[in-house]
């Protein structure tokens, strides 16, 4: 039989002997009582092992096993986006990182009062009243667009849409012209003008590499081809991926007149050539200058 260092039987093995081996009288070992403080204490000592035993039980049943995410929101790498959308457009900022809105959320509230359309949108349409709108949307279109917020004075082309039916860009080679999309209202008419814009080239940044910086309560003047000067505040910013852009709160109808600026975001998808989200601005108009 193997032995343990200090010859008792080794784990697992038997201490009985084996048959017929001579077994010697065992010693009748004396036994001598505690003296009553030690058993005193040992009670006590007892007693609170065994309250703490039945409290971490306890902690470790009611406990959960991992801990909930704050507010029960998801982060989604590289689109900008969370899993939660909130119900409104943000207000953006320089710091602020850009989520986008539920895609049932309304554009934002006005950040000043709206000031009364320059033109307004005729309830019937004809043909005559077609031409008519057609006429002063040309006499309106913008020439020129300013963001002092971002460091913003350039000129504005004009756009429409490709044999797919989107939405034109303005041409790569010149990255710092932006693009009215002429067959919406002009900015300062009622209804919503969209400029779109780069955010850069390959010759560097473009003319709305800085748009994701803008803020609710900023500035942006649009001068046009009648000598008016459109003032827009701006009332929220939202960074979406193109896969979900939200068409009806850009493009819908308003009753004030509106302004949207959009510019690409997020993730460089090299083998497509193109960004995965978009940054949108809403602005409306508050006031103007130049001709009566």
């Amino acid at each position: 039989m193997t032995s343990t260092p200090d010859g008792a039987p080794a784990a697992g093995e038997s201490s009985v002997p084996a048959e017929g081996a001579p077994v010697a009288e065992a010693a009748k070992p004396t036994r001598r009582a505690l003296p009553q403080p030690v058993l005193a204490a040992l009670l006590v000592v007892g007693s609170f092992g065994g309250i703490i035993a039945v409290m971490i039980g306890m902690l470790a049943v009611l406990s959960p096993a991992e801990p909930e995410s704050p507010g029960g929101r998801v982060d989604i790498q590289g689109a900008g986006n969370i899993a939660y959308l909130p119900a409104t457009v943000g207000p953006g900022g320089p710091d602020a990182p850009l989520t986008a809105a539920d895609p049932a959320a309304p554009p934002p509230d006005p950040a000043l009062q709206p000031f009364p359309p320059l033109t307004l949108t005729p309830k019937t349409a004809s043909a005559a009243t077609s031409r008519l709108s057609a006429l002063k949307r040309a006499k309106g279109r913008p020439t020129r667009i300013r963001i002092p917020s971002i460091g913003v004075s350039a000129p504005i082309g004009s756009i429409g849409v490709d044999k797919k039916g989107e939405i034109e860009a303005p041409p790569l080679s010149k990255p710092n012209l932006t693009g009215w999309y002429r067959f919406g209202p002009a900015p300062g008419d009622q209804g919503p003008a969209v400029i779109l814009g780069h955010v850069n080239t390959r010759q560097g940044a473009a003319v709305f590499s800085r748009l994701r910086e803008i803020k609710r309560g900023n500035k942006i003047a649009v001068y046009r081809a009648d000598g008016k000067t459109a003032i827009f505040t701006v009332d929220g910013v939202e960074q979406v991926s193109k896969l979900k852009f939200p068409t009806k709160r850009v493009y819908s109808n308003t009753a004030t007149a509106s302004l949207r600026l959009v510019t690409c975001g997020g993730v460089f998808n090299a083998k497509a050539h193109h960004y995965t989200d978009n940054i949108i601005v809403y602005a409306t108009l508050t006031s103007t200058r130049g001709k009566k």
